[in-house]
């Protein structure tokens, strides 16, 4: 049965959700990792960077495929390895094995939004795909800020392995969905191309100005965010002494800025355009930045001094980051798988190294993780301007 294309979208919107999910999931359980595997917050936190760093590679490779051999092929495998690295985390022996099975995991998970992202622009026109890209944009910000909170409730209930079992089921769930019901969408497949020629459409795009500035402006807009989501486990629980639950529902409320501005995006996109549309969103981005930095120097910790800002800023994440993805998919409309993964590449890859830089930076206080966030978000900026430079 050929999906109809609201049906597309929301299986669209699962298959991005399930790299966010796995990615937040068992944040309120990191604390307490610490614990278990008697070893160093700075251990445990490399569970996220490599996730984020493995997710970036992996994408470079996934992409190219699903130009070349079709998304559904492609995405079955992911999933396969998806769901058997999520049963190797959740027996884990040791923080080393973890920290491994998070690396194999994200190689799998990345197969859902590369494909997603691609089926998109298989499916819709350039204007249709922002619209759509915004409702998927949703998932973005729902998945990393409501898993926690059900994360939060495994843990504290069952333990923290019990969530990476919901991971299982879930890929399970997915890719039985796929199986059934997902039709090849790719009609223009490069049957005839090999290594050299895939490898070729990087360079295609990585020459694009266009490109690049839809790519960057993107990825540190979601690094941004990351920073966030790899010291604020820390920050709540040990510093401002919240439980794993109460800081998973304070995280949970910026997922509302989100909602906001993708449903401006929703209504504003086909009027506006795309670029203008990036341009209002940057705003509330850098303000929130310097607002973000300006407290933390300037008043006493506390959740609402961090929680206030970061909704403003997830608010124009929401008009950023879809109209970000469908700009550039839209350069090469020929290779969106490749497009898809290049720029999925420079998202989890700047990630990465929010996730990297944040807890290196800690101190202790608040200042470090803001002034990561701040940073992220001013070259976000840069990018698209230096685009309107060139």
């Amino acid at each position: 049965m050929k999906l109809s294309d609201r049906q597309i979208v929301a299986f669209v919107t699962v298959l991005v959700a399930v790299a966010q999910i796995s990615i937040s999931i068992y944040l309120p359980s990191m604390p307490a990792l610490v614990e278990v595997f008697a070893t160093e917050p700075s251990v445990v936190q490399l569970t996220v960077t490599v996730y984020m760093l493995g997710a970036a590679i992996s994408q470079l490779i996934v992409g190219p495929l699903s130009d070349r051999f079709g998304r559904k092929p492609v995405l079955m495998v992911g999933l396969g390895v998806y769901i058997a690295a999520s049963a190797a985390a959740m027996l884990a022996p040791t923080i080393e094995a973890l920290i491994a099975a998070r690396l194999v995991q994200s190689i799998g998970a990345m197969a859902g939004p590369v494909i997603g992202r691609a089926i998109v622009r298989d499916r819709f026109d350039r204007s249709r795909a922002a619209l759509v890209m915004a409702w998927v944009g949703l998932a973005l910000a729902i998945s990393p800020a409501l898993a926690p909170v059900l994360g939060a409730f495994v843990h504290q209930t069952v333990g923290w392995r019990a969530n990476f079992g919901l991971l299982v089921a879930f890929g399970i769930f997915i890719a039985y969905m796929a199986w059934a019901h997902l039709e090849e969408t790719n009609t223009q497949l490069q049957t005839g191309a090999g290594v050299r020629e895939l490898a070729g459409n990087y360079w295609v795009l990585l020459k694009s100005p266009a490109f690049l500035s839809y790519g960057l402006t993107t990825g540190f807009v979601f690094g941004a965010m990351f920073a966030f989501l790899a010291e604020g486990p820390f920050l709540f629980i040990n510093l401002m002494g919240y439980t794993p639950t109460g800081y998973a529902w304070f995280s949970a409320v910026t997922v509302g800025g989100f909602a906001a501005g993708t449903y401006v995006t929703s209504k504003m996109t086909l009027k506006w355009g795309i670029d203008s549309m990036i341009r209002i969103g940057l705003v509330p981005v850098l303000g929130a930045g310097a607002l973000l930095v300006g407290l933390a120097y300037g008043a006493p910790m506390s959740a609402w001094a961090i929680i206030g800002p970061l909704t403003l800023m997830m608010f124009g994440m929401g008009l950023v980051v879809p109209n970000g993805f469908a700009g550039a998919i839209s350069v090469h409309p020929e290779i969106a798988g490749t497009g898809s993964a290049l720029i999925g590449f420079l998202q989890m890859g700047l990630a990465a190294l929010a996730t990297f830089v944040a807890p290196l930076m800690a101190d202790g206080t608040q200042v470090p993780m803001m002034c990561t966030i701040a940073g992220f978000a001013g070259a976000a900026a840069g990018s698209y301007l230096l685009r309107r430079w060139q």
